[in-house]
């Protein structure tokens, strides 16, 4: 599980190791400020403000993760508050705070 703090980017490993340039070893690279975690399946960054998120949203987009910017969404990833999901992924399962991986999702 990931448990949050403030803004969450959560993506799965997965994910990371099919798409993400060099594979979770250079994603890990690419987060600004020692935040990541993971469980084994998902992997999380913290940030504290609006802007820092946004700015790693524009950075993993670049480096060919999926994200519409019109449309505000990614399947690829998504961003949590304590309040929730900025937008639904099938892949996540989220209960007041706590998320998961939803592997039965994720597999069809």
């Amino acid at each position: 599980m990931i448990h949050f703090e403030f803004y969450n980017f959560i993506i799965p490993i997965k994910t990371l190791d099919e798409k993400y340039p060099g594979k979770l070893r250079y994603f890990i690279k690419d987060v600004p400020n020692n935040t990541y975690t993971d469980d084994g399946q998902l992997a999380s960054v913290r940030f504290l403000s609006l802007e820092e998120v946004n700015d790693f949203v524009d950075l993993v987009a670049k480096k060919g993760l999926h994200f519409h910017r019109m449309d505000f969404m990614s399947d690829d990833f998504t961003v949590c508050t304590s309040l929730g999901m900025w937008w639904k992924v099938k892949w996540l399962n989220y209960h007041i705070g706590i998320c998961s991986y939803n592997e039965l999702q994720n597999s069809i």
